[in-house]
């Protein structure tokens, strides 16, 4: 049975909007990568059942960031 994941546009001031539901893993990761072609903003993917974050595309580097802290599930951060 696949998972359903809801994406999620992230506004600059922090402000989330969702983008729409997707059933699959898979599937959802392609829609992540559609949508970060589309936007700037960062975007995710969230599995609302658990609470956790799948993968993020687009996001900014965090002040303090050190770089040492891998994305969720080992999925690559694009940055523009």
């Amino acid at each position: 049975m696949d998972r359903n994941y809801d994406l999620f546009e992230i506004f600059p001031d922090g402000s989330p909007i969702w983008k729409c539901a997707v059933s699959g893993h898979e599937p959802a990761l392609q829609q992540l990568k559609e949508l970060a072609k589309r936007t700037d903003n960062e975007v995710r993917i969230m599995h609302l059942a658990t609470n956790t974050i799948i993968a993020v595309l687009n996001a900014s580097p965090h002040t303090g960031d050190t770089g040492d802290t891998p994305p969720p599930h080992g999925q690559p951060t694009k940055t523009p």
